[in-house]
Parts: C-alpha cells; sequence; structure tokens
C-alpha cells in the first residue's frame, strides 16, 4: 500500500502544532517582556504605585550573542570522499552568501535564547542574478511544524512551515481564488493587544493589501512531496499544490529549506528546545518585585513634622518652611518643647537587602559568563579571573559549537540549491575565484562537501588566546621556513587587519625583486672567451681589427 499525506492528516498535525505552542504561549510572553523590559502590566498597573524595571534580561541575552558573533559568519569546504566536484568554488560562493546573512543569523540566536529555540529558511527572492536568488530569514519556533515523536531532526517525517500570505501573494502564486480572508494576527496578540480581532473582521483595511490567508507548507520526507495547504479556501478540504521536493543531495535525500537553530535541548526530547530565560527568569521576577519596593520606599523617606496646633500662626509656619538660613522665628511660648517633633520612619528591614543579594547570586549562576566578561569589577585575583576565562570559554564555546553546526547546515543547503538554480537557468557567469577567471558548472557543486565553520567553536576569550600564541610563534615559523608572506596573510586574517596590508607587501616585494634584477644584470661582466672574441665588451677600440672574429672570411691584417 502506497503512503500519501491527505488533508485529514495535515489538519490533524496542524491542529496539535496550535494546541502545543497555546500551551507554551503565556511563559514565552514573559520571557518576551523581560528582555524588552516591559516586565509590568500597564493596564494592571496603580497610579498611586511606582513599578521599577531593571534591564537584566536584556544584558542576559545581549552578552551571549556579543560573545557569538564578534566577526562574520565563515565556512571552510573540503571534498567528500568520492572527490567529485570544486570545493574552492564551492567555500567561494558559500562565503559569499553567508557574509550578507549575519543579521538574520543574530536574529534567529536571540530567539533561540529567548525561546525554545528558532530556524532559518532560504527563501527564493525572484532576482536575476543567479547568486542572489536566494536569501535567508529568521523563523521563531512557533511557526515551524516539527515531529516531536523523533529523536534526530533528519529522523523526521515531516517539517512544516505556517506563515500569513497576503492576497495578493496568493492570487499570484496560485491563481485567483475565492479565499476566505482573515486578519493577520501575532503570536502574541492576546497580551499586548487591548482586544482581539475575530478571524474574519478586517475593519477598515477592506482591501488586498490588508488581507491575508493562513498558509502551511508541509515537507513530507518520507515520500519527498511537498504540500500546500490552507483552511481559507475550499473549507480547507483541497490541498492548493503539491509536487516534488526539488531539492535534492548527490545522494538523492531531499533537501529542506528549513534549517533548526538550537542552543539547548531537552535530554529525553531532543527536538524540544529549552530556554536560555527560563534559568534566570525567577530572579530576574523578584529583582523587578524588590526593585519596585525599594523605589516606592524611598518616596516615602521625605522629612515630615508634627506641630502643636495653635503654638505657630501662619506667618511664622511660612517662615519655617522657607528654609531661609539664619532666620529669627520668634513665638509665644515660655518653653521649647513639645512644640515640634520629627515624624517617625520605619527603616526597611535588613533581611530586604540580604535578600537581594541571595537573589543575585542565584542569578549569576544561572549565567554561565562570568562577572568581568559583563564589565562588572570583581576582586578576584589574576589566578580566579583565569579560572573563570577558562570556564566561561568552555561553556560560551559549547553554544558556539551549536551556532556553527547551524551555519554548516545551512551552507551545505545553500550549495545544493544553488546547483538546482544552476542548471536550471543554464547559466554560465565567469566569477572571480582566489583571483582567476572561474565558470561555475552544476557539476562543480555535486559533491557531499564537508564543511566547517571557521574558527570552530571561537569565543572572544578563545580567540584573544590564540591571537597571542600566533604572535608568539611567529620567530619559530620563520625558523622552520615558513615564507613571510604566509605568514602575514595568517596574521591578517586573525588579527581582523586590512587586506590592502597583503596587496601592498606583494607590490613591494615585486618593486625589491625587480630592482634586485636590474641590478645583477648590471653587474655581470663578461668573460675571458668573450673579451677575446668581442673586445667591445672589454672596450677597445672599434676598427677592422675588431670585425674578424664576426665576418665570414675576413682575411687578418698584417
Amino acid at each position: 500500500m502506497s503512503y500519501s499525506l491527505s488533508v485529514e492528516v495535515v489538519k490533524q498535525i496542524c491542529h496539535e502544532h496550535d494546541k502545543y505552542w497555546e500551551e507554551q504561549k503565556q511563559e514565552l510572553w514573559r520571557y518576551k517582556s523581560v528582555y524588552e523590559t516591559q516586565f509590568w502590566n500597564k493596564e494592571s498597573q496603580l497610579n498611586s504605585q511606582l513599578y521599577v524595571q531593571t534591564s537584566d534580561g536584556y544584558g542576559f541575552i545581549e552578552s551571549y550573542i556579543a560573545s557569538l558573533f564578534s566577526r562574520n559568519p565563515g565556512v571552510i569546504v573540503k571534498s567528500g570522499l568520492k572527490g567529485r566536484g570544486n570545493a574552492q568554488i564551492a567555500q567561494h560562493l558559500a562565503n559569499d552568501f553567508l557574509i550578507f546573512q549575519r543579521k538574520e543569523l543574530e536574529a534567529a540566536a536571540r530567539l533561540a535564547l529567548i525561546y525554545p529555540n528558532s530556524f532559518v529558511k532560504l527563501l527564493p527572492t525572484g532576482q536575476e542574478d543567479i547568486y542572489r536568488k536566494i536569501d535567508l530569514t529568521a523563523i521563531p519556533p512557533w511557526e515551524v511544524i516539527t515531529d516531536r515523536n523523533a529523536r534526530r531532526w533528519d529522523e523526521q517525517r515531516f517539517v512544516g512551515h505556517k506563515y500569513y500570505m497576503t492576497v495578493i501573494d496568493a492570487n499570484r502564486i496560485y491563481g485567483k481564488k475565492r479565499w476566505n480572508s482573515v486578519f493577520k494576527k501575532d503570536f502574541f496578540d492576546r497580551y499586548q493587544r487591548e482586544y482581539e480581532k475575530e478571524d474574519g473582521d478586517i475593519g477598515d483595511y477592506d482591501f488586498d493589501y490588508y488581507k491575508y490567508i493562513e498558509m502551511v507548507e508541509i515537507y513530507d520526507i518520507a515520500t519527498g512531496m511537498v504540500y500546500h495547504w490552507t483552511p481559507n479556501w475550499s473549507d480547507g478540504e483541497k490541498f492548493l499544490d503539491k509536487y516534488e521536493i526539488p531539492f535534492m543531495d548527490p545522494k538523492g535525500d531531499p533537501v529542506l529549506p528549513i534549517i533548526p537553530f538550537y542552543f539547548n535541548r531537552l535530554p529525553d526530547e531532543p527536538l524540544r528546545g529549552y530556554s536560555a530565560m527560563k534559568r534566570i527568569y525567577d530572579q530576574l521576577y523578584e529583582t523587578n518585585i524588590i526593585r519596585t519596593f525599594q523605589a516606592n520606599a524611598v518616596r516615602k523617606c521625605s522629612r515630615q513634622y508634627l506641630v502643636k496646633k495653635g503654638a505657630m500662626d501662619e506667618e511664622q509656619m511660612a517662615q519655617v518652611t522657607s528654609g531661609i538660613d539664619g532666620l529669627f522665628i520668634e513665638i509665644d511660648e515660655e518653653t521649647m518643647d513639645g512644640i515640634v517633633r520629627p515624624l517617625p520612619q520605619n527603616p526597611t528591614p535588613p533581611e530586604l537587602q540580604y535578600y537581594y543579594q541571595q537573589v543575585q547570586v542565584d542569578k549569576d549562576k544561572g549565567s554561565i559568563l562570568a562577572p568581568f566578561t559583563r564589565g562588572e569589577s570583581t576582586r578576584a585575583s589574576a589566578t580566579e579571573i583565569t579560572a573563570l576565562a577558562a570556564y566561561t570559554s568552555s561553556e560560551v564555546g559549547r553554544l558556539a559549537r551549536e551556532r556553527d553546526n547551524t551555519i554548516e547546515d545551512l551552507a551545505r543547503a545553500y550549495l545544493y540549491m544553488l546547483a538546482l538554480y544552476i542548471e536550471e537557468d543554464d547559466t554560465r557567469e565567469l566569477l572571480s575565484i582566489a583571483g582567476e577567471p572561474t565558470v561555475v558548472t552544476p557539476m562543480d557543486l555535486d559533491e557531499m562537501f564537508i564543511v566547517f565553520a571557521q574558527d570552530q567553536a571561537q569565543t572572544p576569550l578563545s580567540e584573544s588566546v590564540k591571537k597571542r600564541e600566533f604572535l608568539q610563534s611567529i620567530p619559530l615559523l620563520q625558523q622552520l621556513g615558513v615564507p613571510t608572506m604566509t605568514i602575514l596573510e595568517e596574521m591578517v586574517r586573525a588579527l581582523n587587519l586590512p587586506e590592502d596590508f597583503v596587496m601592498a607587501a606583494e607590490e613591494n616585494n615585486a618593486r625589491i625583486s625587480a630592482a634586485q634584477a636590474a641590478l645583477a644584470g648590471e653587474a655581470i661582466q663578461a668573460d675571458a672567451v668573450e673579451m677575446s672574441q668581442n673586445p667591445q665588451a672589454a672596450g677597445g677600440p672599434q676598427g677592422p681589427a675588431n670585425l674578424q672574429g664576426i665576418l665570414p672570411g675576413a682575411l687578418p691584417f698584417s
């Protein structure tokens, strides 16, 4: 019996997907709010209460981003076991694509840190330039349908993408149909809008630019088919379109344009991610409450006094409150005792400050970054800082390896998709690869390339150590015979120096070589045979006798 994905199965898959993320929505909204410094709900705030929010959530996430993306992404491509294709061309094309995708990769990394995980998707752009026909976008986790029962990403039965498409785009792609258009909803609309709009409520935006359909794009990996389905056409009883997955690797396996981005996974369910923000959310919650309580307590610490009624008239009270230095005020009382007394105040309990310190300690334990890496001053010794740096570098290095896995999978998927575009368009453009004019063909990319991310698991701390060790090893490399230009090229790459340094050195070496060659040519002297046969070379006088050796049949002069 042949297997095929039916509309009813797609409906069930979408239902389970929506149910799963609906249960996660409130928790994810809290993580989003604390990152955006919108911890307190303004609608529920009291006018008489002061609310304070800290930026610890933002600093927690961005400290990781700064460590993980200290330079542009890049890959190193090696040939596979079969030795086909051209690894140099593949590496050049992959890096040319990745250098423009740093912002999207950073956006995906933020999503993967705030939420359980994220995804990136390769999309067609429609541009004429064959090498700009594919672009990248970051996708939040609730838009991607995964087979959470699978143990590995490549063992899934299906992968889908659920998103909104404008009616204009739907008419262009699928032809004009009777769409049951809806209002586009954000995933967190319930929490960030004053009211919810019904599915069919278009309101004042009753034209196609603001009409959407809910699109589901399902990749059936078992059969190699793609299904497009929407509940907003034909009552959701038919597929809009279905066709074979167009992208294949050299082994014949389907290549999906959706690449996962995980930093942490649940051990027993590998396809379920784990939010980094979740580790410290309780501490951030307590910090905001403590700061709010302290802010309101400080506002109530104003100096207030009790005055005996009738002891001073209005003019005397005005003089007291004026605050004039050296002012004398006369009162009609025999004794000054009991006229003015300060209003007693309740001091803030010391337990509050102790509790705040404990909360900060717990928060720092949840963060794998040492305090000095966030710019905080500590009294740690040099030995302790070295140990903390090694610990932080190793932990951030683990996250960097997860980042590298995504970059490597992305580069492979891009090369396989690009090979299909080059073959279909029959494009043979002349490119400059390593300074040589090269024509790229589909056969150059027909290989299971081995892809490594540049600077594997590199972090700022490990990078600084690597730079120092490289500079210290330069004399040894020179003694071992490594060419100076090779050392210079690596120095420019490792220290992020301008590429002009290498070009200037090559030009300078060329001028020096030409000058040395010219000096060597001038220094060459004629030998004895040449001088005997050619007296002119020896500077002798020119005359008939000097032509004897070069004129045939010439007779010697007596």
